[in-house]
């Protein structure tokens, strides 16, 4: 009995644990973008989109970033539509299941 018990707290604790401290981000492959007033349009149409997360954009690498803390508010179609509505083509979005704030790391994903 207390073998069981003692199991069913350590489960309750990971389960407790993996859900606070989780993480979501999304990372965007976007074409187009050629200088620093690109990168800043960017980066402020994802603030705008979703004010909790932690915008990156790099335009050298060619990625934007959303990273959340917790679980993201945000979907990959409205994350896309947000950098389409700059001008700016999105090859291809992933999400991931962690907390990305480097740009490099981001696009090795997108790659």
């Amino acid at each position: 009995m207390v073998r069981l018990k003692n199991i069913v707290l350590t489960l309750t604790f990971l389960l407790f644990t993996t859900s606070v401290y989780a993480a979501e981000s999304m990372v965007g492959q976007v074409n187009g973008m050629m200088c620093i007033k690109c990168q800043k349009m960017v980066t402020k149409k994802l603030v705008e989109v979703s004010p909790k997360a932690q915008v990156k954009v790099s335009w050298p690498e060619g990625v934007a970033i959303s990273a959340f803390e917790g679980k993201s508010n945000l979907s990959e179609q409205e994350f896309k539509d947000a950098i389409l509505g700059t001008g700016f083509e999105v090859v291809k979005v992933v999400k991931s299941d962690k907390f990305i704030d480097d740009a490099g790391e981001a696009r090795k994903l997108v790659d």
